[in-house]
């Protein structure tokens, strides 16, 4: 006589599965990571005003009617509700770090990213920041980018003293191993759902 599956075993064969792909999934993350490194693909660099282009989003000492917050020199103002910062160039891209001093609340901060062949941005390829440490953090999951836009708020009006970019901030590489929100949601979810079908499965067989 067949023993039969129980619905504690099924969900402990399909959470240790799907432990096993995350951990197949980072070790393939890795080594294409270490791949573009090895390429010199990979940039790490902090990015100044002077290596950006902007729009709708004007340094302070570019109009003499304006009067920047304080002495410091790179204070910029968004001039319309869509500014954006522009990075023209390629690689292999985990994570962005925008370092800005808001004087107002500036809305959403998001990013938009360009793939080989592509010269048009769109919200398919839309990031939404997390404020980590003070700083704008962007997790781009790994993808081999040929541009990068930058919107620094989505109010408009909004006086702002920009550090730089960040490409690929260093970062521990055990970090890498903890999921995201959605990747938890999804970990946590996808097993449950996975042994109930085989429950069935097993129920009609």
């Amino acid at each position: 006589m067949r023993k039969k599956v129980s619905a504690r075993q099924l969900l402990a064969v399909c959470y240790g599965l799907a432990a096993i792909l995350w951990v197949a999934y980072c070790v393939l993350q890795s080594a294409m990571m270490l791949t573009y490194k090895l390429k010199g693909e990979m940039p790490s660099q902090t990015l100044t005003s002077q290596e950006l282009q902007t729009e709708s989003f004007e340094r302070y000492d570019s109009n003499e009617w304006w009067q920047s917050p304080d002495e410091r020199p790179d204070w910029y103002l968004s001039t319309s509700n869509d500014p954006h910062i522009f990075w023209q160039g390629r690689g292999y891209l985990r994570t962005v770090r925008l370092e800005v001093e808001h004087r107002l609340a500036p809305g959403a901060v998001a990013l938009y990213y360009l793939t080989p062949g592509q010269t048009v941005y769109s919200e398919s390829q839309k990031v939404y920041a997390r404020v980590v440490d003070g700083g704008y953090e962007f997790d781009l999951g790994g993808r081999y980018v040929t541009g990068l836009r930058i919107d620094p708020d989505s109010m408009g009006g909004i006086p702002t003293y920009f550090y730089g970019v960040t490409l690929n901030p260093a970062r521990l590489w055990l970090l890498d191993l903890v999921p995201g929100s959605g990747q938890w949601l999804l970990l946590l979810l996808l097993p449950v759902f996975a042994a109930a079908l085989a429950a069935l499965f097993l129920e009609n067989k």
